[in-house]
């Protein structure tokens, strides 16, 4: 199997339907220019990131890490790739209303992983969480529109967070990071919510690099096969959401990234730049990623620290941190 045909087959592209002519022009640009990358070449990636984690393991005195085991293909691939660098991993699935499917390949993902397992239903919690709410917006309960499930949505996600952070502490471990960077630029993620301590994925892309590395890392094939949800009742899934597949939102966004450095780029001139051409649905997929990006970007610099008024203190304590830790 030559290496477009595998990314469109573990993108899911190929289940999904063709990519448009622009999208399908610039994947073969893509992996002409080594972006797309071959799975001889992942593995190194991946070699490098589990010899990253046992530094980070060694040099700050950790031994364990936390995982919330959703059922999908990140927190599997991360929990695989702590195992690998030495890390005591313990997962937890941590089910609030939650399909009993999810919950199940979670827990055959530590199984099949080898790692430790333990299930905690927060379902009593979210809704004692509700309840209080309620007093201050009477009637919330009972909306069910996108912001509402949104918000509920957020609710779970931080009420996991301070489950694990609590095993974290226990097990004097840190609390592992499972987003990717797919879902770092479309804002698939709660501030304060399932951000961790430690992220080894986040610079990988969900359509072709997190599948691949998951099926080399041992994770069972029903959940690197998987279409991809939010496991937070927010929508039918990742790809609902963003309006395009995984693949064509990866494209658009490298795209993006290397556009706006040409000289004088605006958004008005960025189509012409990336010449779509009569590529409706490229367009189409560019005005929603340009959209998403440009909402999402608060999420990327949080908390956002005000420069002081008279010194640079943020660099000068920087200097202290980078001293001290060698």
């Amino acid at each position: 199997m030559d290496l477009k045909t595998e990314i469109l087959e573990l993108s899911r592209q190929a289940q999904i339907g063709p990519l448009s002519p622009w999208l399908e022009a610039t994947l073969d640009a893509r992996i002409a220019d080594g972006t797309f990358v071959s799975t001889q070449q992942l593995q190194q990636d991946k070699d490098a990131i589990v010899a990253q984690l046992a530094d980070y393991r060694q040099s700050n005195g950790v031994a364990a890490a936390v995982i919330g085991m959703s059922g999908g293909v990140d927190s599997a691939l991360t929990a695989a790739l702590f195992k690998a660098a030495g890390w005591a991993v313990h997962g937890y699935t941590l089910p609030i209303e939650q399909n009993p499917r999810e919950t199940e390949l979670g827990e055959n993902a530590c199984h099949a992983l080898g790692i430790s397992h333990s299930n905690i239903d927060l379902t009593p919690q979210y809704q004692c969480m509700l309840d209080g709410l309620a007093q201050l917006e009477p009637g919330r309960g009972d909306k069910d529109d996108h912001g509402h499930r949104l918000r509920r949505g957020n609710i779970r996600a931080r009420l996991r967070m301070a489950t694990l952070y609590d095993q974290a502490h226990r097990h004097s471990g840190v609390v592992a990071s499972t987003d990717n960077f797919s879902e770092l630029g479309a804002g698939f993620w709660t501030l304060h919510g399932d951000v961790g301590d430690v992220a080894p994925i986040q610079s990988f892309l969900k359509s072709w690099e997190v599948p691949c590395l998951a099926r080399a890392s041992g994770v069972p094939e029903d959940i690197w096969r998987a279409t991809p949800t939010d496991g937070l009742g927010i929508s039918a899934g990742d790809e609902a959401q963003i309006g395009t597949s995984y693949l064509g939102w990866d494209l658009m966004v490298l795209a993006l990234m290397d556009a706006v450095q040409a000289p004088g780029a605006t958004r008005e001139t960025l189509p012409d730049i990336l010449n779509f051409g009569d590529d409706v649905e490229a367009k189409r997929i560019f005005d929603l990623t340009y959209a998403r990006l440009s909402r999402t970007g608060f999420k990327r610099n949080n908390p956002h620290n005000l420069p002081h008024p008279r010194e640079n203190r943020y660099d000068r304590l920087a200097t202290f941190d980078a001293f001290s830790a060698t």
